[in-house]
C-alpha cells in the first residue's frame, strides 16, 4: 500500500491542537501517519504532543532545541522521516487544522490516480467556491503574492502558499534538500526549486493546484503587520537568489 507521511509543524500550539481529530482520520484512514514537529515551543506543546503520539502508533514527534521558523521545522521532519525509507509521499498540513484534514485525502487520490502528476497543492481560490471563510488580511496578501510569483516564477498558480501540499519522495527529496532563504514565503522557493531542476514545464505538466472544498477560521492570524511591511523585501530576496542561478539542485 502506498503511503503517506505528513509533516505538522507546530510553535505553541497546546491549546489548538484537536487530538481526536488526528486519531479519528489516522483510524478512517490507514495509509497515512503523522510527524509533529516542536518548533522549540515555550508552552505545553511538546508535552501535548508526546501523549499524542502514545495514543496512536502512526504518531511520531520531534522536537527542534529553538523556534527555526515553520519552513524549518517542515524541511527537518520530511528529511528525518525520508531516512525511514517508509513513505511514497510526503507532505504538510497546519496544526490548527484550519484546513480539515480530509483535504489530504483529496490530494492522494489524485497523486495515485495520475502517473503524470508529482507534487499537487491546495487552493484558497474563492473564485471557485464562495463559502471558504476567508479573513481580509489573508485574502489580500493571497492575490499580492499570486500576481508577484507570476511576474517572477512566470508560472500561473492562484496560490502557493496554502498550507497544505503533497508530493512524490523523489520531489520532496529535491524541495526540501536545503535549507530555505524564508520561513514564510517557503513555499514559493519548493517552486523555484523544481522550476530549476527541472523546467517551467515541469509546473504544468507534473503539478497540480486543486481548490479547497472547506477552510476555517480558527482564531487570530499569524500575519503580523511587520511581516506585511517585509514581505516585498523578502520576496525580492527569493527572486534574486533564484533567478541569477544560485541555487542548483
Amino acid at each position: 500500500m502506498l503511503k503517506c507521511c505528513i509533516i505538522i509543524p507546530c510553535y505553541n500550539e497546546h491549546s489548538r491542537i484537536l487530538a481526536d481529530d488526528f486519531i479519528t482520520f489516522l483510524n478512517n484512514h490507514s495509509d497515512f501517519s503523522f510527524v509533529f514537529v516542536d518548533d522549540g515551543s515555550d508552552d505545553d506543546t511538546s508535552s501535548v504532543l508526546e501523549k499524542l503520539s502514545n495514543q496512536h502508533d502512526r504518531i511520531s514527534c520531534y522536537r527542534l532545541d529553538q523556534n527555526k521558523g515553520k519552513a524549518e521545522a517542515v524541511r527537518y521532519g520530511i528529511n528525518q522521516s525520508i531516512q525511514k525509507n517508509e513513505f511514497e509521499y510526503y507532505g504538510f498540513i497546519d496544526a490548527d487544522l484550519a484546513i480539515p484534514l480530509e483535504e489530504l485525502e483529496r490530494l492522494r487520490i489524485v497523486l495515485i490516480k495520475n502517473d503524470t502528476i508529482e507534487f499537487v497543492y491546495s487552493s484558497k481560490n474563492t473564485k471557485l467556491n464562495s463559502e471558504l471563510e476567508m479573513k481580509f488580511k489573508r485574502l489580500f496578501v493571497g492575490r499580492v503574492l499570486s500576481k508577484m510569483v507570476e511576474w517572477s516564477l512566470k508560472i500561473n498558480i492562484y496560490d502557493t502558499q496554502c498550507g497544505c501540499k503533497m508530493m512524490t519522495k523523489q520531489i520532496a527529496k529535491i524541495a526540501f534538500k536545503d535549507q530555505f532563504i524564508s520561513s514564510w514565503l517557503f513555499d514559493i522557493e519548493i517552486f523555484w526549486r523544481l522550476i530549476n531542476a527541472f523546467d517551467r514545464n515541469y509546473i504544468a505538466k507534473k503539478t497540480k493546484e486543486i481548490p479547497l472544498q472547506k477552510l476555517f477560521n480558527r482564531g487570530s492570524s499569524k500575519v503580523r503587520i511587520t511581516d506585511l511591511i517585509k514581505l516585498p523585501l523578502e520576496f525580492l530576496r527569493i527572486h534574486r537568489f533564484y533567478k541569477n542561478s544560485a541555487y542548483k539542485n
